[in-house]
């Protein structure tokens, strides 16, 4: 009886100690022989838990560019605006002198410096957002014009002349004071659409991340919740688990006492037996 009395004190004991520990941690799963089947499935979903977050981080790195970049076009946009009406204005040429004339190419060449400073200098992360001047990429079309051979005034040549916004700037083909102020209306507004498809594209980027960030989450709670129901702590069951073994606990330790003292009476009374 004493010998059965301690085995059960030892496994009540046991499972007290378990269902504390799994109170106290919040976890079913503390080490993998709780359960290990359940311990290997819980090492999948960590791997796909990393994986998922990992994932969602590099969606929210991208989302932060596509927004920098975002303004760094409004930017450009801005700017492009300011182009388009000094070219507006010049273009009245019946109501301005030559010096107001040279006055707006005094600003156009400051917009287009500051076009082309925006798209050297800004950075992301250490990176720049865009790759190179704009001033020479965006509107830039090709010209072909009929011109005096160089080497022969009687003869004339074919030339392919490239236009942009730097050809705005004095001295260019598209200048404000004697430039061909038609073309340069073409140019800024092949610059404004080219920008603005620019930033379509960069808004419908953003607008996918956004999605997917979304589908991530609801990826990683639908894991986050398979993972949970298979390691954490069921608290009403343990609860339960914990009063019913601490009361199994006291019963065999209630046995083992009572078992003790039979076996002093026995060995009390064997003693008499033999004194007589």
């Amino acid at each position: 009886m004493l010998s059965t009395a301690v085995n059960a004190w030892h496994s009540h004991t046991r499972n007290v100690e378990r269902s504390m520990e799994r109170i106290a941690t919040g976890k079913r799963i503390n080490r993998a022989s709780d359960d290990p089947a359940g311990s290997m499935a819980v090492d999948h979903f960590n791997a796909d838990l990393a994986t998922l977050n990992k994932q969602l981080d590099a969606n929210r790195f991208d989302q932060k560019y596509a927004a920098a970049r975002d303004g760094g076009n409004a930017a450009i946009s801005d700017l492009l605006l300011e182009l388009r009406g000094h070219i507006v204005t010049a273009a009245n040429t019946g109501a301005m002198s030559d010096t107001e004339r040279q006055a707006i190419q005094d600003h156009v060449n400051s917009v287009v410096d500051a076009i082309d400073f925006v798209s050297n200098t800004y950075t992301f992360n250490g990176q720049r957002v865009f790759g190179g001047a704009l001033a020479t990429t965006l509107g830039a079309t090709s010209k072909i014009e009929e011109q005096k051979d160089p080497n022969d005034p009687t003869k004339t040549v074919t030339v392919n002349r490239t236009l942009s916004l730097v050809s705005l700037k004095s001295g260019g083909a598209l200048n404000m004071v004697n430039g061909d102020l038609e073309e340069a209306q073409k140019v800024i507004d092949s610059a404004i659409g080219q920008n603005g498809s620019e930033r379509a594209s960069i808004g419908a980027k953003a607008k996918d991340l956004e999605s997917q960030e979304r589908l991530l989450q609801q990826q990683i709670e639908g894991v986050s919740g398979a993972k949970s129901q298979i390691e954490d702590t069921d608290y009403a069951t343990e609860v339960s688990s914990l009063v019913k073994n601490q009361v199994l606990q006291q019963a065999a330790a209630f046995m083992m006492q009572s078992a003790m003292q039979q076996m002093k009476q026995l060995t009390a009374l064997i003693g008499t037996s033999t004194m007589r």
